[in-house]
C-alpha cells in the first residue's frame, strides 16, 4: 500500500430467505442506521423544504400502489424492515420515496474487456452526498430464496446505491434533477430490482419502468460488456449505449433528447467539470485499465473541491456540503467489489468477494 494511504472498513451485514425476512434482518442489524435516517428525514422535511413530516407521509403514500405493481417483493422486503426496526411503515416508506429530496452528485466510468489490462468488465462508481451521511451506508450481502444474491452498498442497509449480482449485472449510477417529478415508483425501486435479473434484457427494462415518479441515471452492465446509460426522468428516457466501449457520466442530462428535462443547468458546473476531467483521464488509460487506472481517475482534485474526488466547503452550510464518502470498483468478469470507504485521495481499495 502506498505511504498515507489507509483502509478504513466498513460494516458488513447479510440475510437471506424470503423478502420479508431479509427485510426483517437487515432492520435488526441496521436500527441504528434506520433510526438516523428518521431523525435526518424529520429535519430535512422542516428545515429545509419547510413542509410537515405528516404531508410528506401523505405525499409517498400516493407512490405505494404503483411500486406494489412494480416490484411487490421489494415492498414486503422494507415491511419487514419496518417490523426489524421497531419503525412506523409510513415512515420507512416516506425516506425511501425521498420526498423528493435533492442528491449532490457521483461521478461513474464504466469499461469493458477490450480496454482493460486483465479483460474483466469494470464499473466504477464515486458516491458524493452530504459528509453526515457517511455512516449510514454499509455493505449489503443480499440471497432472496428466488433471486440471484448481490453485494451492494446500501443505505440502511436495504437502499441499494449500487451494486453487482451473481448473474453478472451491476447497477451503478448519479443523480439527475429532472423538472417533471411526479408521485410514483420511488428512484430506489429500479436500483433494486436491477439487482434482481439475470441477463441485459431484463434489467434494462427494470431500470426504466412506466409510472416512476423520478429517476436516476441508471448505468447497467453486465459481464459480456454491454454498457448502457439509461438517463431518465419520471416522463421519458434515452438509453445511452458505450459503442465505445467505455462511457463517464456525472449529474447532467447527455442525451440532447433529455436536455428540456434538465431542472436548472446552472448547478451542474462540478458535474461539468467533472464528466470532462475524468473522460480526459479515463482516454489516458485505455488499453491498459486496471485498479490503479480507477484510481488515478477517481482521486483527481481538478475543480477542487468540487472535483472528482470532492470535499466538504467548509464555508457551506451542512446541508449544503458534498463529500465523496465511498468509492467503489465492481469486478463484473471475476465477480468482486473493491472498496475504499472515504476519500479515495487519502484511502485505498480493499477487495470483497461476491
Amino acid at each position: 500500500m502506498p505511504k498515507g494511504e489507509s483502509v478504513s472498513l466498513m460494516r458488513e451485514v447479510s440475510a437471506s430467505g424470503s423478502h420479508y425476512e431479509i427485510g426483517v434482518s437487515i432492520g435488526k442489524q441496521c436500527r441504528e442506521e434506520a433510526l438516523r435516517a428518521e431523525r435526518k428525514f424529520k429535519k430535512r422535511m422542516h428545515e429545509v423544504h419547510g413542509a410537515s413530516v405528516q404531508k410528506a407521509v401523505a405525499w409517498s403514500n400516493k407512490t405505494l400502489p404503483a411500486s406494489r405493481k412494480f416490484y411487490p417483493e421489494y415492498v414486503e422486503e422494507l415491511e419487514g424492515y419496518a417490523e426489524g426496526t421497531g419503525i412506523k411503515f409510513d415512515m420507512i416508506w416516506a425516506t425511501t420515496c425521498d420526498y423528493p429530496l435533492d442528491n449532490r452528485g457521483c461521478t461513474d466510468i464504466a469499461v469493458n474487456s477490450q480496454w482493460t489490462k486483465d479483460d474483466c468488465v469494470y464499473a466504477a462508481h464515486n458516491e458524493d452526498v452530504e459528509p453526515y451521511n457517511k455512516d449510514d451506508v454499509v455493505i449489503s450481502r443480499i440471497r432472496p430464496k428466488d433471486e440471484p444474491g448481490f453485494i451492494g452498498l446500501c443505505y440502511g442497509g436495504i437502499l441499494p446505491t449500487c451494486g453487482m449480482n451473481a448473474a453478472g449485472i451491476s447497477l451503478t449510477g448519479n443523480a439527475l434533477v429532472p423538472n417533471d417529478t411526479k408521485p410514483g415508483i420511488p428512484k430506489m425501486f429500479p436500483c433494486r430490482k436491477v439487482l434482481r435479473e439475470k441477463g441485459i434484457y431484463q434489467a434494462l427494462c427494470s431500470s426504466m419502468p412506466e409510472g416512476r415518479g423520478h429517476s436516476y441515471n441508471n448505468i447497467v452492465c453486465d459481464s459480456n460488456g454491454e454498457i448502457y446509460s439509461m438517463e431518465g426522468s419520471a416522463t421519458t428516457f434515452d438509453a445511452l449505449y458505450a459503442e465505445d466501449g467505455w462511457l463517464v457520466h456525472t449529474n447532467h442530462y447527455l442525451s440532447p433528447r433529455m436536455w428540456k428535462f434538465e431542472d436548472n443547468m446552472h448547478t451542474r458546473f462540478s458535474s461539468i467539470v467533472r464528466y470532462n476531467r475524468a473522460r480526459k483521464l479515463l482516454k489516458k488509460e485505455l488499453g491498459h485499465v486496471d485498479l490503479s487506472s480507477f484510481k488515478r481517475v477517481l482521486s483527481d482534485h481538478v475543480g477542487y473541491p468540487e472535483s472528482i474526488c470532492r470535499h466538504a466547503d467548509p464555508g457551506l452550510s451542512e446541508e449544503d456540503q458534498t463529500e465523496s464518502i465511498f468509492s467503489a470498483v465492481f469486478n463484473l468478469t471475476e465477480k468482486c467489489l473493491f472498496l475504499c470507504k472515504g476519500s479515495l485521495c487519502t484511502g485505498a481499495y480493499k477487495k470483497y468477494e461476491l
